[in-house]
């Protein structure tokens, strides 16, 4: 069967439009004879990445960026798209997308950083993203701090030009002539100072020598002593460790009872009650002991003077018609009334 020449025209014309889909849909990073999995990334600006951008795993190509556009959910996001061409290629699902510079002219390209999960991302996933910082950004960072640092500095030597110029003025001149006559002053009796000193270090460089000696033999001394200041040392802690096994509190609690106890018994007697605080606190047993006293007395001195009205018997010496009575008289005569 001949075809005819229009029909192969039109077979022409079809072939040339498929193969031109197929090239712009190439260059867009779509291949439709091979099976790829897509993945998405939300950045806040993506700086020089453009469609067909490639997506790297430690710099080797893995795939491309098929796709950049706004994220309507979010104003002012964009959705980035990007394509793995490798279908047995799987990568943890907290990989990062990392937009970084490819080259110093500013082409992008999105880099994955891969993660440490245990479960693989699928196709149609959201990765997490990150964005490299822009050449400019870098350099006004590192410049910021230096920035700040040459203000600071124009405003010390602006100050110090101030002063210098407040100093230089014509009537500061003998200001400031005085004051350099003072500092020359301070340093030439800083200098005698100086002098003095070294003298006097070397008129007492041998009481010095001396007393670095006794030094020395106080320390050799100690040394030597080491070993009883040890034992002391564990005296004190043995001592110390009884004061703790000691059951302290209860000494100090049973002599706290014993003072209050104390405490309330001398309340008692300086109140007067019992027979204690009637003796100390009550005059007429003192009074009455007193009248007694005198009575006995009273009594044994008229005994001594008139023996017969109380006594008949024959103890009593008689010489020269007086009535005497000796000392054991009395006593037996104390004796009887003490039995009766």
């Amino acid at each position: 069967m001949k075809l005819s020449k229009e029909v192969k025209i039109g077979a022409i014309i079809i072939a040339a439009i498929a193969a031109l889909f197929l090239g712009v849909q190439y260059l867009k990073g779509k291949d439709l004879f091979n099976r790829s999995r897509t993945y998405y990334g939300i950045y806040s600006q993506v700086g020089g990445l453009v469609v067909s951008s490639p997506v790297t795993i430690n710099g080797f190509q893995v795939g491309q960026v098929s796709n950049i556009e706004l994220y309507e959910a979010v104003p002012g996001s964009v959705v980035v798209s990007f394509i793995i061409t490798n279908n047995e290629l799987q990568f943890p699902e907290d990989t990062q997308a990392h937009i970084e510079s490819l080259d110093f002219l500013g082409s992008k390209t999105v880099s994955l950083k891969l993660g440490t999960s245990n479960e693989f991302a699928k196709d149609g996933d959201t990765l997490s993203v990150s964005i490299e910082t822009g050449l400019m950004e870098e350099v006004n960072r590192q410049l910021a701090p230096l920035k700040l640092k040459t203000e600071s500095l124009i405003a010390s030597v602006d100050s110090v030009m101030s002063v210098t110029n407040a100093l230089l003025r014509e009537d500061a001149r003998p200001n400031l002539k005085k004051s350099f006559e003072s500092i020359r002053r301070t340093l030439a009796s800083i200098e005698h100072t100086a002098e003095s000193l070294d003298g006097l270090l070397m008129e007492q460089k041998g009481r010095l020598a001396s007393i670095l000696v006794n030094v020395e033999s106080l320390t050799g001394n100690l040394s030597e002593s080491n070993q009883d200041l040890t034992n002391i040392i564990k005296n004190f802690s043995s001592i110390s460790d009884s004061l703790v096994k000691a059951d302290v509190a209860r000494v100090v609690s049973e002599a706290s009872a014993a003072i209050s106890s104390t405490a309330v018994i001398m309340d008692k007697i300086n109140k007067g009650e019992g027979s204690l605080g009637l003796l100390l606190n009550d005059d007429s047993l003192y009074n009455h002991l007193n009248i007694a006293s005198d009575n006995l007395d009273a009594l044994l001195e008229d005994i001594r003077l008139n023996p017969k009205r109380y006594v008949s018997f024959s103890l009593i010496e008689r010489k020269d018609g007086d009535l005497k009575l000796g000392r054991k008289d009395i006593e037996k005569i104390k004796e009887e009334l003490n039995k009766e």
